[in-house]
C-alpha cells in the first residue's frame, strides 16, 4: 500500500487530484473525530473545521513532502484549527466551559477514566507530549496500525515499535492523571481504541478533497504566491527567499536590451543580491553566537533531554538509529553555500558591470554566476574537511569505554535489548546494550562494558 506520504508527492509533483483524494480519504477519520472532540460534538462545526485543515494540507504541501509520516501534523493542524473556531465562535461560552471541565476534573480525580472524561482533555493532552510519542500513539490508537506496520514506517523493528507505543501511552497517563485523570496504561489504551476515532459521515471525504483542491487552486495562483515570497520567516523559507531574489534579479537582467538603463538595472539587482547575501550571513552569525547555534555545520554533540539525546547520549537511541558516530553532514544547498552564492555572485557581478570588457548583463551574469558557484564550492570544500577531522576525533573517544561500568536503566531483556547510563568526563550518557551471554538483566544492575558492535553496547554484569 502506498503510504501517506508517497501519496503527498505524487499530488505535489503531478498535481494528483485522485492521489490527494486518496490521502484524505484515510485522514479524514482522524481529523474529523479530533475536530469533534474539541468543539464538543458540534458536527457541522467539525466539518468546517476538518476542511480548513486539508485545504491547509493542499496549501503547504510541498513544504511536507519529506516527513516520514502526516498523522502528527494534521492533529497538531486540527488542534489549532479548531481552537481558532471556537474562540471566534464561542470566546465566552469556552471560558465557562473550561471552568466547569475543570470542577468536575476535580471531583473526580478518584476514578478510573472512562471515554466521557477521557474525551474533552484527550488532544490537550496529546499536545503536551513531545512529537515522537504524539505519532507513535496517533499512529497504534487512532490509524490502527500492527506493530509492524508502524516499525516499517518509523524505520525500526517490530519491538521497538511496540516500546516506543507502550512508553508513549505512559506518558500520555501520567499527563492525564495531572489533570486529574487516573487509570492504568492498560484500561486507557482500551478507552483509545475503542472510542478515540467516530466515523464520519457518509460522503465526507470525497467533499473535503473536492473543497480543498478547489481552495487551493484559487489561493495558490497569483497574489498567493507573491505572499508566500515575502513571508519567509524560517532557515529553510529564508533561503527559499535568497534563491527567489536570484531568480528574479537574473530574469530582470536578460528582458531589457543593451544600455545604460539595462547596466544600471543590473547593477542594482546585483548590489541587492551582494546585500542580502551580507545581510543573512551577519544574522546567522548573531544567531549562533546568542543561541549556542552552529548553523548547517554542526549541532550539540550533547544537546536534547536526558534519554535521547541530552547529556552526551554519544551512542545514539536503538530505535532511533543514532551512532556514536553520528555527525551531520555538510549539505550543498546548505542556507551558508546559498548565501555565499548569492553574496559572491552580487559582488562579482558588481565588479564585471563596471569593466568595458563585461559590462554587458549577458556577459556579467553568467561570469557572475560562475565565481558565486566557484566561492560556494569552496566553502563547501572547508566546512566538510571540518566535519571529517571532527568525526574523527569522536570515534576515538568511544574505543575508550570498552571496561567502564554503567548501570541499567531500561530493563535488558532475554536476548533483547534494554539501556544503560554511564558516566564519562564528567558527563552521564546513555545507550542501547544487550547481554553479553544473552541473559536478561534487571534495573539497577551495575554492568561492565565489553564491546561496542555499531551503536549497540555489549555488557555484562560486574
Amino acid at each position: 500500500m502506498i503510504d501517506d506520504t508517497e501519496l503527498l508527492r505524487r499530488y505535489v509533483r503531478e498535481r494528483s487530484e485522485r492521489a490527494f483524494s486518496e490521502l484524505v480519504q484515510r485522514q479524514t477519520g482522524l481529523v474529523y473525530s479530533a475536530a469533534l472532540r474539541q468543539v464538543g460534538g458540534d458536527t457541522l462545526l467539525a466539518q468546517d473545521v476538518a476542511q480548513g485543515v486539508f485545504i491547509d494540507l493542499a496549501r503547504k504541501a510541498e513544504g511536507l513532502t519529506e516527513r516520514t509520516e502526516l498523522a502528527s501534523w494534521l492533529h497538531t493542524s486540527t488542534r489549532f484549527a479548531a481552537l481558532n473556531a471556537l474562540r471566534e465562535k464561542h470566546r465566552r461560552q469556552l471560558r465557562e466551559q473550561e471552568a466547569h471541565l475543570m470542577q468536575e476534573i476535580d471531583r473526580a480525580s478518584a476514578r478510573d477514566a472512562d471515554w466521557e472524561s477521557v474525551r474533552p482533555v484527550l488532544d490537550s493532552a496529546l499536545c503536551d507530549l513531545n512529537e515522537p510519542d504524539r505519532a507513535a500513539l496517533l499512529m497504534r490508537y487512532f490509524e490502527g496500525r500492527a506493530f509492524a506496520e508502524m516499525g516499517a514506517q518509523l524505520g525500526v523493528g517490530e519491538s521497538s515499535a511496540r516500546m516506543r507505543a507502550e512508553r508513549a501511552l505512559e506518558k500520555l497517563r501520567d499527563v492525564l492523571a495531572q489533570k486529574g485523570i487516573t487509570s492504568t496504561a492498560a484500561a486507557l489504551g482500551l478507552v483509545l481504541t475503542s472510542h478515540a476515532v467516530a466515523a464520519p459521515p457518509a460522503g465526507l471525504a470525497g467533499a473535503l478533497a473536492t473543497g480543498a483542491l478547489a481552495k487551493s487552486a484559487v489561493v495558490g495562483g497569483g497574489a498567493g504566491t507573491l505572499l508566500k515570497f515575502f513571508k519567509f520567516s524560517s532557515m529553510n523559507k529564508l533561503t527559499s527567499g535568497l534563491a527567489a531574489t536570484f531568480s528574479i534579479g537574473t530574469v530582470g537582467l536578460v528582458s531589457f536590451e543593451a544600455g545604460e538603463k539595462v547596466r544600471a538595472t543590473a547593477f542594482f539587482v546585483y548590489a541587492v543580491c551582494f546585500g542580502v547575501g551580507l545581510l543573512f550571513t551577519f544574522i546567522s552569525a548573531i544567531a549562533a553566537h546568542a543561541f549556542g547555534g552552529h548553523g548547517d555545520a554542526g549541532h550539540d554533540f550533547g544537546g536534547g533531554h536526558d534519554g535521547h539525546a541530552g547529556h552526551g547520549h554519544a551512542q545514539g537511541h536503538a530505535e532511533g538509529g543514532g551512532g556514536a558516530n553520528d555527525m551531520p553532514g555538510f549539505a550543498p544547498l546548505s542556507p551558508t553555500t546559498i548565501a555565499a552564492f548569492v553574496t559572491a555572485f552580487g559582488g562579482f557581478g558588481m565588479i564585471f558591470n563596471e569593466l568595458a570588457p563585461t559590462r554587458s548583463p549577458w556577459v556579467s551574469a553568467p561570469l557572475a554566476v560562475v565565481g558565486g558557484l566557484g566561492i560556494a564550492a569552496l566553502l563547501f570544500w572547508m566546512l566538510s574537511a571540518i566535519f571529517r577531522r571532527t568525526q574523527g576525533s569522536s570515534e576515538g573517544r568511544v574505543g575508550l569505554l570498552t571496561g567502564h561500568l554503567a548501570a541499567v536503566i531500561s530493563p535488558i531483556s532475554d536476548g533483547g535489548v534494554g539501556e544503560i547510563a554511564y558516566v564519562q568526563g564528567g558527563s552521564r550518557y546513555s545507550a542501547p546494550a544487550r547481554a553479553e551471554d544473552g541473559v536478561a538483566i534487571p534495573t539497577g544492575t551495575t554492568v561492565q562494558i565489553t564491546r561496542l558492535v555499531g551503536t549497540q553496547f555489549f555488557v555484562a554484569v560486574a
